[in-house]
């Protein structure tokens, strides 16, 4: 004979976080969504009520281009030289590589902020901070060390 206590006619709930959803008691910056993700997600939900196969289509673009970069990512992480061609990252919403992308790490120096701000906004990376910490966060985006050696 079992001495468990019987749960039958109990309806408690278990209250258990999902890590991969933001957090009730968070601020939106500590729970990583940013005002262009949520534009994203409106737009992708308004979408998908009014037409599921062209939801479907820009899930896969998404998830295509979600796998190129992070293949260029490996890639590029991999160099030794900032004189070696770094692989293109692609647009997460077209799918097509990324315009004026630097051949070279060397040319990530050369890029303005303008340009910086456009491939973090293709990549919806964050673009918070001054020129420097943007300039960083594209190399990482890119499958570099934060900063040059």
């Amino acid at each position: 004979m079992s001495t468990a206590p019987s749960t039958k006619g109990t309806t408690k709930s278990l209250n258990i976080p999902n890590p991969n959803l933001p957090s009730k008691d968070k601020t939106p910056s500590e729970a990583g969504s940013t005002a262009a993700s949520k534009k994203a997600d409106e737009s992708a939900a308004a979408i998908a009520q009014n037409d599921p196969a062209k939801a479907i289509e820009k899930l896969e673009t998404r998830t295509k281009a979600v796998n190129a970069n992070n293949i260029a990512r490996v890639a590029n992480s991999q160099l030794t030289s900032s004189d070696e061609k770094l692989l293109p990252l692609v647009s997460l919403k077209t799918g097509k590589p990324l315009e004026n992308f630097p051949t070279t790490s060397k040319g990530l120096e050369k890029l303005n902020l303008v340009h910086i701000d456009q491939f973090l906004t293709a990549l919806e990376a964050e673009r918070s901070g001054g020129e420097a910490k943007r300039r960083e966060t594209l190399r990482v985006q890119i499958g570099l060390k934060a900063s040059p050696a």
